[in-house]
């Protein structure tokens, strides 16, 4: 617990500070951490969940580089007049590098091809996310926050003091059905209040109401999502890259998630 609090007491005012600052020219120093993010959790995904601590092929590699060149490419063409032809030409371009390379290369099977594309989007669209928020506002991205992280808090006390009935107990033990409905419970509140109070949204109140609900309820799924992997191959954190808390995906698993639906709603209305 030590080395929890540690190690939180000194991430959490170095990423609020690049974040509360990623404007103008500082723009560019909270894009650059989130490709590093994304490329590092593309890097624990093969390794922990595929390659059993060793990459050994080539090709094990190449998914942690096409998902910094993806995250990449989005936050540099976000705004660009020709971004949908960027984008359907990378997309074309990677599923034809993938198909050749099944074709060629003896080693590679369904099970690496699938999984090197899964890790791909698995690891990049919830930063990318994270990024097209920044974009719209400070304001935008703590309100993510504040649901995700009040959401895994109030799901993880409440579980422990009143939690009766798992949840899923195949994929996560602890998790409880009472958990979870104090996590949505309150982390849909608190978000909505802190829409309205930062005037976040041109909704109505209802509108934000279930949008809050709808990101606890996606945050919790990509907590599952994430447990669910890790069950799979036998392992706690994906990695220790940061002391007492994990590695990227075991801090950014539920907030990935909730990231990329935000973002595909408020493209969507």
């Amino acid at each position: 617990m030590k080395k929890r609090i540690i190690t939180a007491s000194i991430l959490v005012p170095v990423f609020g500070l690049i974040l509360y600052f990623a404007e103008g020219p500082f723009f560019y120093i909270f894009s650059g951490l989130v490709v590093l993010l994304a490329s590092f959790a593309a890097y624990e995904f093969m390794i922990k969940l595929h390659c059993h601590n060793q990459l050994k092929y080539w090709f094990h590699y190449l998914p942690i580089f096409l998902t910094l060149s993806f995250v990449l490419i989005n936050i540099l063409f976000f705004d660009n007049t020709q971004y949908e032809r960027i984008m359907y030409f990378y997309l074309l371009g990677l599923a034809f590098l993938y198909l050749i390379i099944y074709l060629i290369e003896q080693r590679m099977d369904r099970l690496e091809l699938g999984v090197s594309v899964i890790a791909i989007f698995y690891t990049s669209i919830g930063f990318i996310a994270l990024a097209y928020l920044r974009r719209i506002s400070l304001e935008m991205v703590l309100y993510l926050f504040v649901i995700t992280l009040l959401t895994d808090t109030f799901a993880y006390f409440f579980g422990i003091k009143f939690g009766r009935h798992k949840l899923l107990p195949k994929i996560s033990p602890k998790k409880s059905v009472e958990g979870a409905v104090a996590g949505l419970i309150f982390g849909g509140a608190f978000g909505t209040v802190f829409a309205i109070v930062f005037d976040i949204f041109n909704f109505n109140v209802i509108f934000i109401i279930f949008l809050s609900l709808g990101i606890s309820v996606i945050s919790q799924i990509g907590d599952l999502i994430a447990s669910k992997f890790k069950r799979e191959q036998g392992i706690k954190d994906y990695s220790n890259l940061f002391p007492g808390h994990g590695g990227v995906l075991d801090r950014f698993d539920s907030t990935m998630i909730a990231a990329a639906f935000l973002m595909l709603i408020l493209q969507v209305i």
